[in-house]
């Protein structure tokens, strides 16, 4: 074999991927970072997550120490990277790819951090390798991150506790991590529920202008309260229950049901108690003042009109359900906008060419962040291609760098050079320095392999022994290189790509090494901590 190729196939982005390969050695690490011995590391996970957690993000974010315990055993497998953090060009990639698929995508996951600590239980199978686990926490910060830029968007008010700060994975050790977005999730969660009561306040009465009915409006806005206390403390979101109109067919034998029995204040209490607890985080529209005057003509025609209660109160709903499909349209709109300008914001790994420029896309969503509305058209088009051209440039430096860091476990005492961004050298030791392998990725994706070694002298050239010499050396190196690029194959899926190499007999390429890989003083390939293999599945 003189040359191999593969289609690249990134299967999951692994958590410590740099342009340059890999993060520092954590043996060289000062003294003074603060990073734990990684001897000590998967044996005091557990007790350090639940610990912390208990001690910093309450009674809701306690619960998640059972399932951060379950991801702390996990960490023998990924020793380096939970200890050094995610990497900034494996962040970077994680968020744009995320920001592709926007909000919506993130339903399943988001805002259950603190809230639902048996969904990482129940991930348990899937947080057995570290590309899974990594992306798990990064969707949960860019998700935390999207709700405080938005809640930042207005003014905090009498009695609001200050906004949670952006949590950021990159460099962060995973224990610390986990433990950071509970303490965030608890802390947004408070902020966003004391911001829906102040915005809810006077829903939906003033005692001033029915003193007489205080306790009983003190009563209507209760269930509203306590949902929103249940929120702040992990329990779920305000929901909005389903518009029952006068018309509808449930009604009508709703009313047939109740019609024996003249509708009560507590029968009005309790239907209009409901619908103001289902509110969402997010109303703040003006059609609260209308929702007011129907609940109020409800109450009192109890005594007056019977017969127009229900009409009162379908209004009053029917004007809560427009509100809230308004509000939440508009919460949506602003948290893919900031999810979007998070991804399009974060400035080039370290080590890499700058990025393609995203000033228009930018724009755009900074609209739809200040307006709430989503964009459409062609900014939707100008958006979603600004987000494609990153993630496919970060990508493009993540298979070199993934590339990269598979030969470099490539066999024990093999010199490795780099010859420039997309090209690098391999000389396996027990080929003597004459041969070499070539690495390089080309403008479409594929990853090739070359046989190499130096052109013969002018003498050797001239001396049919030496040729003969040289042919055979030629067809030794071809037979070995195929066990090693199918090597590469298998060290290249460990780094969460994937290249099913297929090689060609042909004659071995001539050419001069990369500086430093002939004459280099051969020392161990690098050893990198075992990893499981991967599961066969794609990163969407």
């Amino acid at each position: 074999m003189s040359s191999a190729f593969a289609g690249t196939d990134l299967l999951t982005v692994m958590p410590d991927v740099s342009a340059y390969g890999y993060p520092p050695d954590p043996a060289a690490l000062p003294l003074d970072t603060g990073v734990p011995d990684v001897t000590e590391v998967a044996d005091t996970a557990t007790g350090q997550l639940t610990g912390a957690v208990s001690d910093h993000a309450g009674d809701a974010a306690a619960h998640l120490g059972d399932a951060v315990g379950h991801v702390a055993d996990q960490l023998h497998d990924m020793i380096v990277p939970a200890v050094l953090g995610l990497a900034d060009l494996s962040g970077a990639l994680l968020v744009t790819r995320l920001a592709l698929r926007g909000t919506v995508a993130l339903a399943a996951f988001n805002n259950k951090v603190a809230a639902e600590q048996e969904a990482l239980s129940r991930r348990q199978a899937s947080l057995e390798t570290a590309g899974e686990c990594w992306r798990r926490a990064a969707e949960a910060a860019a998700g935390l991150n999207a709700r405080i830029t938005v809640l930042g968007l207005d003014p905090s008010g009498p009695g609001d506790p200050p906004l949670p700060a952006p949590v950021q994975p990159v460099g962060v050790p995973l224990d610390v991590l986990w433990r950071r977005l509970a303490e965030t999730e608890c802390a947004l969660r408070r902020a966003e529920a004391q911001r829906a009561s102040r915005a809810t306040a006077r829903l939906p009465f003033d005692h001033a202008r029915d003193p007489e009915h205080a306790d009983w409006y003190d009563r209507l806005r209760e269930r509203r309260r306590r949902a929103l206390v249940r929120y702040a403390e992990g329990g779920p979101e305000p929901e909005v229950t389903a518009v029952r109109r006068t018309g509808d067919t449930t009604a009508a034998e709703d009313t047939a049901t109740t019609a024996p029995t003249a509708p009560t204040e507590d029968d009005v209490l309790r239907e209009g108690a409901e619908l103001l607890a289902g509110l969402p985080l997010a109303f703040t529209s003006a059609g609260r003042d209308l929702i007011d005057d129907c609940l109020r003509e409800a109450r009192r025609a109890v005594g007056r009109r019977p017969t127009a209660v229900r009409r009162y109160l379908d209004e009053a709903a029917l004007i809560a359900h427009k509100e809230s499909e308004r509000a939440l349209l508009a919460e949506r709109a602003r948290r893919d906008a900031a999810l979007r300008l998070d991804a399009l914001r974060t400035p080039a790994p370290e080590g890499m060419d700058r990025l393609p420029d995203a000033s228009e896309a930018v724009e755009v969503l900074e609209r739809a962040l200040r307006d709430g509305v989503a964009p459409s058209g062609a900014d939707e088009r100008t958006v979603r291609q600004a987000l494609v051209t990153r993630s496919a440039a970060l990508q493009r430096t993540y298979l070199v760098a993934a590339l990269r860091r598979a030969t470099e476990r490539w066999g024990e005492g093999s010199v490795h050079a780099r010859m420039d961004s997309e090209h690098w050298d391999f000389a396996p030791a027990a080929w003597g320095g004459r041969y070499w392998l070539r690495v390089r990725l080309t403008s479409t994706g594929q990853a090739r392999v070359f046989t190499m070694r130096r052109p013969l002298t002018p003498q050797e050239e001239a001396d049919p022994a030496a040729v003969a010499r040289w042919a055979a050396w030629d067809e030794e190196r071809c037979a070995e290189s195929s066990g090693y690029v199918e090597e590469l194959g298998r060290l290249t899926e460990a780094e969460g790509v994937r290249a099913e190499f297929t090689w060609s007999r042909s004659q071995v390429r001539t050419g001069e090494p990369a500086s430093g890989l002939t004459g280099s003083r051969r020392k161990p390939a690098r050893r990198q901590a075992p990893r499981r293999p991967l599961q066969r599945h794609h990163d969407h």
